[in-house]
């Protein structure tokens, strides 16, 4: 099997697992196609996206649309991954840290949304919240059901679909623009402040 770097877009688009065992080497592919993936992706780019209403870790609603007026980055996460997702939030915190520093915590919003609607309730993502430490008011943790998650991935072009260990899904972070629209997507797990940084400047 070809391997691609995890600094490349194709890269991007990876495995996220909750619980990987010996065997999981052995299984047959799965059919997630990353170039279609990425493809996807990039059509979303100058999509709007709708004012959406979600739970906050405190269960309380909040639409897409309360972050209207400044930029938003938002990425899509199940709680139950042990490796992935943990550390784009841990690449995103870094980033998000200097952006406040450079910008000021008024000057955007971060909202980080859980996608596994069985189990990324509020209750959960108030624990994923903590475990990651973020701790900044300007960034929300938030729960919706599928048919929301649905609506959302379809138009900011995320893809992810349960596998046996967990999800196949596009390891990606979106910025929209301050009138909800998709601006740039920084894919990866590990990426450095300034994929996020700078775009947040530019608008």
């Amino acid at each position: 099997m070809q391997r691609y770097s995890a600094r490349s877009p194709i890269g991007a688009v990876l495995l996220c697992l909750g619980l990987l065992g010996p065997a999981a080497a052995d299984e047959a592919p799965n059919p997630f196609d990353e170039r279609a993936a990425l493809a996807y992706s990039q059509a979303a780019i100058g999509r709007s996206v709708s004012p959406h209403v979600f739970l906050d870790d405190a269960g309380q609603r909040v639409s897409l649309g309360d972050f209207r007026g400044r930029p938003l980055v938002l990425n899509l996460v199940f709680t139950a991954c042990s490796t992935t997702c943990p550390v784009i939030v841990q690449s995103l915190h870094r980033s998000v840290q200097i952006a406040n520093g450079a910008l000021g915590p008024d000057a955007f919003s971060v909202v980080t949304i859980g996608f596994d609607t069985d189990r990324d309730t509020p209750e959960q993502m108030r624990a994923f919240r903590a475990s990651q430490g973020v701790r900044m008011p300007n960034w929300s943790f938030l729960s919706a059901d599928e048919a929301t998650i649905e609506a959302l991935s379809a138009e900011v072009g995320f893809i992810y679909f349960p596998s046996p260990r967990g999800f196949d899904h596009l390891t990606t972070t979106t910025i929209l623009d301050a009138e909800g629209t998709v601006f740039r997507h920084v894919y990866g797990d590990a990426f450095e402040p300034p994929a996020v940084v700078e775009p947040l400047k530019d608008l």
